[in-house]
């Protein structure tokens, strides 16, 4: 008997290490995702990710492609076939979700977003970009629970390795002119959601 609570003893110490090790590496790459995310933020245009230069005292910005190595504009497709970049959104403020099936925050902010789209649905672009997760996973998933999202399919993580995106849900926020305002790592509640779209221009 002794022996048995002996063994078990140490499946929990075991266990709990391995606990421990895990969220201690995805708070590290959490803050480090932070830490880079510090400066001027990053905002799409035309073809581009405009970054803006703290530096610059006249407001001139500073182009950089969103673009994969080969030079080619960084793209996606959506469920539907179509294939999206974010600078076919510019124009209007952006609500970009990274997101997965096996994250549970993911899930449970999923209905709130969908709430979202519905009431804005003419102002405000939602693009949910799942964590490269096979097209049937997704469509599973979505079709499970009746969202009307624009549901874009990154197999490479292509979007969440250029945005340094290191936790899930990750949402980006950008305004009419593709400024990034606001970066939430985390579940979103309303109140939350509501104060980043003030942000963007959405709502009261």
């Amino acid at each position: 008997m002794n022996k048995k609570h002996w063994l078990i003893d140490i499946s929990l110490v075991f266990i709990i290490i391995v606990m421990g090790v895990f969220v201690y590496l995805e708070l590290s790459r959490t803050f480090d995702f932070m830490r880079q995310r510090s400066g001027s933020p990053p905002t799409i245009a035309n073809d581009a990710l405009v970054e803006v230069d703290a530096g610059a005292s006249n407001g001139e910005v500073v182009l950089n492609e969103v673009s994969q190595e080969e030079g080619d504009e960084l793209k996606w497709i959506s469920l539907e076939g179509e294939t999206l970049s974010l600078s076919d959104f510019v124009g209007k403020p952006l609500l970009v979700n990274f997101w997965a099936t096996w994250c549970p925050p993911c899930l449970a902010e999923m209905p709130l977003i969908q709430d979202i789209a519905d009431q804005y649905q003419d102002q405000l672009v939602i693009l949910a970009i799942n964590a490269g997760e096979d097209e049937a996973v997704v469509r599973d998933f979505v079709t499970q629970q009746n969202l009307g999202l624009t549901f874009l399919l990154d197999p490479t993580n292509s979007a969440a390795k250029y945005f340094r995106v290191y936790g899930f849900p990750t949402s980006l926020f950008f305004d009419e002119d593709g400024v990034i305002q606001s970066t939430h790592i985390g579940e979103l509640n309303d109140a939350l959601l509501q104060k980043y779209l003030l942000k963007i221009g959405i709502g009261e």
